[in-house]
């Protein structure tokens, strides 16, 4: 057959006219085939870069610029010391007394610590002024200064303020929350008014000029909190070295002075923070020692009555010479006893207070006891406690390490309890000792009168309370100085700091993005169009879908296929020469075959695919030739070509010829329809049964007797596959050509296509693709334009080819 011996020599290629070897162009293709994308959409991407180029300028004009300062401090990490017994085991498992830089960083980045910064600088509140399209924000440069007395800090309060004078101001678009207040009012400067959101008071600054007068300032007063994280978050905290205790602070913020101001005062408010907490054991000591003074105040008060009360009662005067031989003997005694007696006393204090006190409590240290071991304990008991209590501001009392410090700290008080136990009874044994050395002085002395040994034992109980409380006194002027003297463990090393020149917005950057965006979005839209895109537009997707011959391609004129025909003898336009290519294609496919006439079948697979304008317009081609071309219009069942060509109410048609009511097939041929060299068959009167008629042999007969008279059959068939008349006529027939409208055709149908093809029902079956977009025809995707332009140098195509347009309808 014709058709096995075409596919044998070249797989049905050479109806791809002027095409290349595919593996040979193949990479070449790709670009071409984008570069050809690009040309035929280059109005889109001019339009879409402007836009966005637009859109990036608008951006740099109405986005506040951003500066960034920075600040460098050194966090010390020196030892405070060690600690000698069990503390010095605690201090190398907590590493207590150092001071933690990653930790330091942690409270660095503190809301506790933020917070006090947002509320010493009023960062809450927000003074900006129209610069441009953009408001710029004044911070220190504002000429004005709102207070809000009855506002909370979590209240957000927005107004605008106009300067009218120097004494008055107008105030507007007042904005409570959510609320809108529709107030408008002037107020005197520096006044106190009431207003829907509480009292209000504007007070001029020294920055104050007449150049404001009349500009509005934007006034916010935001919620405290929400501030207070947009800064926690924005403020950056970093090492400035591996291995080094520079923490470097870094903040963005739109004025410049403001992004100083913060980092400045933070450093400051953690240095204040720093040193309370180094000082809470220096205040717990200080109450401590005031509370023992005020006590052993009273007792020193409560003797001096006594010994002044006691000698009146017995009129005592000075015995004091008659027992100094005896005196004597004990003044070494004494003076050693006092302090033993003092050290126990001291202990004895400190126990009881650590009986009646919680364990979450500071001990008092440096209190007289001389015991190293007790002092490196307490000393060591504190430090943790004061570990754990920060530990418990940024975590919770959950946290593991914290109930690991409790359970250390539990531990380290019984061992402080017990050592000072073993302090006590071992000052008890000292001072019993004495005692007893005493007694056998005092046995020395009886014969001193009752008296003198009674104002003896009151005087020595007043050295002692004397002792103590001067001791006491000592010791609170030690602890004072020591606190006053206490320095942070933070030093400044470089002061915030920044540049004048803004960080953002980059104008380079955003422009080059504007610029890509510009390119992509246009880009994307049509990637996406195509991935959705599931319909054939052209020959090229037809010949990847399916191995079907592929006549030729139509392309889609406006002006011409709103006409029935639009071939004319002699015109050298587009669409006349692509019907003169499909003549030739059919010519090869019929393989030289002469002799009777050739039936040309054509339908397609859905209406309004032009099957029937094809018919026409290749019969008329056809008829160019010389040749003797009949069309049969075979739509039984709407007559289609027939009402075209104002024969539809012929009774003598195609039907009636069927149906036997005509006998004589010349009596339903009409010569020179239209004004053309062609004849035509009108459908004739529409059957109620067309697929019963068209399986008589008297179609068969019809087409045998005109193969005699006619060179060229056309057959104008229904779709195939709705209904059954096309697949009756193919049977007749010995070409057929379907006809694929150009984006109406779904891909997924191609395999269908393709099994009907191969399933051999079809005698020499071909494609057409109609009303093809002139940008997808031939080799548009080379850049070349449609293969047919050798005779646009003048005429009706060349005018057109000027005056396309910017969109196209298909």
């Amino acid at each position: 057959m014709v058709q096995e011996n075409f596919m044998k020599k070249n797989k049905l290629e050479d109806f791809d006219l002027l095409d290349f070897e595919e593996k040979d162009a193949q990479d070449n293709f790709s670009f071409a085939e984008m570069f050809s994308v690009l040309r035929r959409n280059w109005k889109w991407f001019i339009l879409s870069l402007v836009i966005c180029l637009l859109a990036g300028y608008l951006y740099i004009r109405t986005t506040p610029k951003t500066y960034r300062s920075s600040a460098t401090v050194l966090i010390k990490d020196d030892k405070q010391g060690s600690g000698v017994g069990d503390a010095s085991v605690f201090q190398d498992i907590f590493q207590l007394g150092t001071s933690n830089v990653e930790n330091e960083i942690g409270f660095f980045k503190s809301k506790r610590l933020m917070y006090e910064v947002a509320k010493q600088l009023r960062l809450d509140y927000s003074y900006k002024i129209k610069d441009g399209l953009k408001e710029r924000e004044m911070f220190t440069s504002t000429p004005l200064r709102a207070v809000f007395p009855d506002a909370l800090p979590e209240q957000s309060i927005s107004l605008k303020a106009v300067i009218t004078d120097e004494r008055r101001v107008d105030i507007s678009n007042i904005v409570s929350g959510s609320r809108e207040l529709p107030e408008k009012r002037t107020i005197t400067i520096g006044d106190t008014v009431s207003t829907p959101v509480g009292r209000m008071v504007l007070n001029t600054t020294s920055l104050f000029s007449p150049e404001y007068i009349g500009k509005p300032i934007s006034i916010q007063k935001n919620n405290l909190d929400a501030v207070t994280n947009g800064y926690q978050s924005n403020v950056q905290v970093e090492l400035a070295a591996k291995q080094s205790s520079l923490i470097k602070m870094t903040l963005e913020d739109e004025s410049l002075n403001r992004a100083n101001s913060v980092l400045n005062t933070l450093i400051e408010v953690y240095k204040a923070d720093a040193i309370d907490d180094k000082n809470q054991v220096g205040v717990y000591t200080d109450k401590f020692i005031k509370e023992r003074l005020e006590i052993i105040g009273a007792e020193l008060s409560g003797i001096d009555e006594r010994i002044e009360a006691y000698k009146k009662k017995n009129r005592l005067t000075d015995i004091g010479s008659v027992s100094s031989v005896f005196l004597e003997t004990t003044s070494q005694l004494e003076s050693m006893s006092l302090g033993v007696e003092n050290q126990l006393n001291m202990a004895q204090y400190l126990k009881t207070h650590l009986q009646e006190h919680q364990s979450g409590e500071l001990i008092p240290a440096s209190i007289g006891i001389q015991d190293a071991g007790i002092q490196a304990q307490i000393t060591e008991y504190n430090n943790a406690l004061i570990k754990r209590n920060k530990l418990i501001e940024n975590s919770s009392v959950t946290n593991p390490v914290v109930e690991d410090i409790n359970v250390s700290l539990g531990a380290m008080r019984l061992s402080i309890l017990k050592a000072l136990d073993n302090v006590i009874a071992g000052l008890s044994i000292q001072v019993k000792n004495m005692q007893e050395k005493q007694s056998e002085n005092i046995r020395k002395i009886e014969s001193i009168p009752t008296q003198q040994r009674l104002v003896t034992s009151i005087e020595r109980d007043q050295k002692i309370k004397q002792e103590l409380y001067l001791f006491l006194l000592n010791k609170k002027e030690e602890n004072e100085l020591q606190v006053s003297i206490t320095q942070s463990n933070c030093r400044i090393v470089d002061p915030a700091n920044g540049s004048s020149l803004p960080v953002a917005p980059k104008k380079l950057q955003v422009m080059m993005i504007s610029f890509l965006l510009g390119l992509v979005l246009p880009a994307g839209v049509l990637y996406a169009g195509s991935l959705f895109n599931t319909n054939v537009y052209t020959k090229k997707e037809l010949k990847k879908g399916v191995n079907i011959p592929v006549l030729g391609e139509i392309p889609f004129e406006k002006e011409e296929h709103d006409k029935d025909i639009v071939v004319k003898e002699g015109d050298r336009g587009s669409v006349n020469e692509a019907f003169k290519i499909i003549q030739d294609n059919l010519e090869f496919l019929k393989g030289g075959k002469e002799g009777s006439g050739y039936v040309i079948q054509v339908t397609s697979s859905n209406p309004n695919s032009g099957k029937t304008f094809i018919t026409l317009n290749l019969a008329i081609s056809m008829a160019f030739t010389d040749a003797k071309v009949v069309v049969l219009d075979l739509d039984l069942r709407k007559g289609g070509l027939s009402r075209q060509l104002d024969l539809q109410g012929d009774k003598k048609g195609i039907s009636a010829y069927l149906v036997g009511k005509v006998p004589e097939v010349e009596e339903i041929i009409h010569e020179g329809v239209a004004g053309q060299k062609i004849d035509f068959i009108p459908a004739g009167p529409l059957p109620p049964n067309p697929a019963e008629l068209l399986r008589s042999g008297r179609l068969e007969a019809l087409l045998n007797r005109l193969r005699e008279k006619y060179d060229i059959i056309l057959l104008d068939n229904p779709p195939y596959g709705l209904i059954v008349d096309a697949a009756i006529c193919s049977k007749l027939s010995d070409q057929m050509i379907y006809v694929i409208r150009s984006g109406q055709y779904d891909k997924r149908m191609l395999p269908e296509l393709q099994e009907l093809y191969d399933s051999g029902k079809i005698n020499n079956m071909g494609l057409l693709l109609n009303a093809v977009d002139d940008r997808n025809l031939g080799y548009g995707y080379y850049g070349y334009g449609y293969g047919y332009g050798y005779g646009y140098g003048s005429g009706s195509d060349y005018e057109k080819s000027k005056k396309r347009r910017l969109f196209r309808r298909r």
